[in-house]
């Protein structure tokens, strides 16, 4: 069995509450909750996480850029607001759904086992 993919969630709205209920139940992932005092980029790198799932209006606007500059998972930014899901590389979602993530996460790590094995 594959090991289970990291996913990190850092936020406390509700559209947060049912992404991590919709994916504790499922075997693939371990979910583990940010607090406010992980939130640096040493913190959250030392959680060593797939991906993290976060509310965009709850990091300062330069955590994401600083992060993924030294980190190679995936970061999906979500506003509760309007439910775009906003992968890192800034293409929008339009449509929010858990089952959407899950895609958009197991695609990504499809893709990094691709390239680690061509490496």
């Amino acid at each position: 069995m594959d090991k289970r993919q990291r996913v990190i969630l850092y936020g406390d709205t509700l559209v947060l509450a049912g992404i991590r209920a919709s994916l504790v139940v499922n075997p693939a992932f371990e979910v583990i909750d940010l607090d406010a005092s992980q939130v640096t980029r040493q913190g959250v790198l030392a959680l060593n996480p797939d991906t993290i799932i976060f509310d965009i209006h709850t990091v300062q606007p330069h955590f994401p850029s600083n992060l993924i500059q030294h980190w190679a998972g995936l970061l999906i930014g979500i506003n509760p607001d309007n439910n775009q899901v906003f992968l890192w590389t800034g293409h929008p979602m339009s449509a929010l759904s858990v089952q959407d993530l899950v895609t958009v996460i197991q695609q990504h790590r499809s893709l990094s086992e691709t390239n680690t094995k061509n490496e």
